[in-house]
């Protein structure tokens, strides 16, 4: 593929790293999970060295954490469904599907045109798994799932939601809880404390607009939190010096993974 076929700006363009990521802890020999199939797309897709000074094992080690918690919690969630559907928001390349699949599983990754336009360049839709292009902040991309009972769906944002002001993110969580109340949303928050981090994705043309002061924020959008899990407190042995800091404050609620459903 060459690099004209898959060139993206902005927020996309974040896709090839934590692509990168997955596919370098699968090489792990002690790897939190294996996943061959972003080792090949990995492998396939040519990298932009202006992504250089984006990627370190740090970063690496905190997108493979985040993927693996996510599944996690995804997987808790298809055994607990007798039709489970799983939409991705904002799926970029994940190849989580592959990770978590089994044969009563509908699945759908949303993404924008131009990234869906790359996916079917490396992946194929089948009859129970799906890509839809569409931006999320869209709406008639709800129009198009199979129905399901609410407590059968789960929605997933991994790495999405910080990227949209919060005016946006709170229309998006009220037409979800309109058309899913009661469904399950799995989503990342960043708090303030991050914003000084967060000024490196802008030369990436990838700012963060959504910066969470605290949780209440987020209920306040009409969702009910089951859990709150701090990034840096999973995994510590992969975290080095700053397993010993995740509890102070700023650290511990830098990066948070939300589990929650969408208030009736």
């Amino acid at each position: 593929m060459s690099k004209s076929q898959w060139q993206l700006n902005g927020v996309p363009r974040t896709m090839i790293l934590t692509t990168r990521a997955r596919a370098d802890e699968d090489r792990r020999t002690d790897g939190l999970f294996g996943d061959r199939q972003a080792r090949e797309w990995s492998d396939r897709l040519p990298w932009d060295v202006e992504l250089d000074s984006f990627y370190s094992s740090q970063t690496q080690t905190g997108w493979a954490i985040r993927a693996d918690y996510f599944d996690r919690a995804v997987r808790q969630q298809i055994a607990a469904s007798q039709q489970p559907l799983v939409i991705e928001l904002g799926a970029g390349l994940s190849s989580r599907y592959y990770r978590l699949q089994q044969d009563n599983l509908f699945w759908i990754n949303l993404d924008l045109p131009e990234v869906n336009h790359i996916r079917h360049q490396l992946d194929t839709e089948t009859d129970n798994y799906k890509f839809i292009g569409a931006s999320a902040l869209e709406s008639n991309w709800i129009d198009n799932l199979p129905y399901r009972k609410p407590e059968d769906i789960t929605i997933v944002a991994e790495g999405l939601l910080m990227y949209f002001e919060p005016e946006a993110v709170a229309q998006l969580i009220a037409q979800m809880r309109a058309r899913f109340p009661g469904a399950t949303l799995i989503f990342d928050i960043v708090g303030v404390s991050y914003r000084r981090a967060a000024k490196k994705l802008e030369a990436l043309g990838a700012p963060l607009h959504w910066f969470v002061g605290d949780l209440e924020e987020v209920t306040r959008m009409g969702v009910e939190i089951v859990s709150a899990q701090s990034l840096f407190q999973l995994h510590p042995e992969r975290w080095g010096v700053l397993r010993w800091l995740t509890w102070l404050p700023f650290i511990h609620n830098m990066t948070l993974i939300l589990e929650t459903k969408l208030k009736l």
